[in-house]
C-alpha cells in the first residue's frame, strides 16, 4: 500500500483551497499549485500535487458523469409524461440509494482522515433514513393514485351501464366487483 499523501496533512480550510483551485484551473498548473502551497508554508513535491490532482479529476470527472446521465434519464422519464404513479420518484431513490452506497463504502475505507470519515458516515445515515421515508410515502402515494384510478374507472362503468339499461343493483354488484369491494 502506498504511504499516504502529505496533502491530507493540510490544514482542511487549505485543502478546500486546493482542491477548488484545482477544479477552476481545470486540473492543470502543479507548478503553480506547488509555489502557491510553499507561499501558505507547505513544501510539497509538484509530483505529489499531481498526483492528488489526478486522484481528485478522476473522482470530479466520474461525479460529474453520473449527474449528467442522471439529469438525462430524469429528462426523458418527465417528457415520456408516464409518471402518473411517482417512476421518476422512485428511480431517482434507487439512483440515490447507490451513490449513498457508494459513499458508505468510501468511507469505511477512508483511513486517512477516520474522524471526519465517522461525521460524514452519520450525515449518510441520515440521508439513508431520509430517503427509506421517502419511499414508503412515495408508495402511500402511488397506491392512493391506483386507488382513486380504480374510483373513477368503477363511476364510468356505473355510469355507461345506466344508460345502458342495467338495473341499479347490478349497476352496485359492477360497481364493488370493480373496486374490489366484497
Amino acid at each position: 500500500m502506498p504511504p499516504r499523501s502529505k496533502i491530507y496533512d493540510l490544514p482542511q480550510e487549505l485543502r478546500d483551497e486546493l482542491n477548488e483551485r484545482l477544479v477552476t484551473n481545470g486540473f492543470q498548473d502543479y507548478e503553480g499549485l506547488t509555489k502557491w502551497l510553499e507561499e501558505n508554508g507547505f513544501k510539497l513535491s509538484r509530483s505529489a500535487v499531481h498526483r492528488y490532482g489526478s486522484a481528485l479529476q478522476e473522482e470530479f470527472d466520474e461525479a460529474m458523469g453520473a449527474v449528467r446521465k442522471s439529469t438525462e434519464m430524469a429528462k426523458a422519464w418527465a417528457e415520456s409524461d408516464e409518471d402518473t404513479q411517482g417512476a421518476l420518484m422512485g428511480a431517482t431513490s434507487q439512483m440515490v440509494q447507490q451513490q449513498l452506497m457508494q459513499i458508505t463504502l468510501a468511507l469505511g475505507r477512508a483511513e486517512h482522515e477516520p474522524e471526519k470519515a465517522a461525521k460524514h458516515m452519520a450525515t449518510v445515515s441520515h440521508a439513508l433514513a431520509d430517503l427509506g421515508r421517502m419511499t414508503i410515502n412515495q408508495k402511500k402515494w402511488a397506491q392512493e393514485v391506483r386507488k382513486e384510478v380504480m374510483r373513477e374507472a368503477a363511476d364510468k362503468a356505473a355510469e355507461v351501464a345506466k344508460r345502458g339499461g342495467l338495473s341499479a343493483d347490478v349497476v352496485n354488484d359492477l360497481r364493488r366487483e370493480l373496486l374490489g369491494i366484497a
